[in-house]
């Protein structure tokens, strides 16, 4: 809506707007784990943190649920876990 409005407003006034999007909400499964944790490794971060990370992403299980019936669960090789608190600072490699 916000978008639009801007738009129209350039519009309406003669003026030139340049727009660029990125959606970034695949890109969150495209992560390598082997990259994330070497990454992990070069910066200063406790030992303890790496190994609970590593635990949790190494044992990553999950199952796909589509009309109340669920998949076998499956190992989840890749990516970082969306909605997680810390996923972003993991992706970005910095925080926000």
């Amino acid at each position: 809506m916000i978008l639009k409005e801007v738009f129209a407003y350039y519009a309406a006034h003669g003026g030139s707007l340049y727009c660029t999007m990125l959606d970034a909400t695949k890109a969150f499964d495209r992560v390598e784990n082997c990259k994330l944790f070497n990454g992990l490794l070069r910066r200063v971060i406790p030992g303890v943190y790496i190994r609970l990370l590593l635990n949790m992403y190494t044992n990553h299980v999950t199952r796909v649920s589509w009309n109340g019936i669920c998949s076998r669960p499956f190992v989840v090789g890749n990516g970082v876990k969306k909605g997680g608190v810390i996923s972003p600072i993991l992706f970005y490699g910095r925080p926000m």
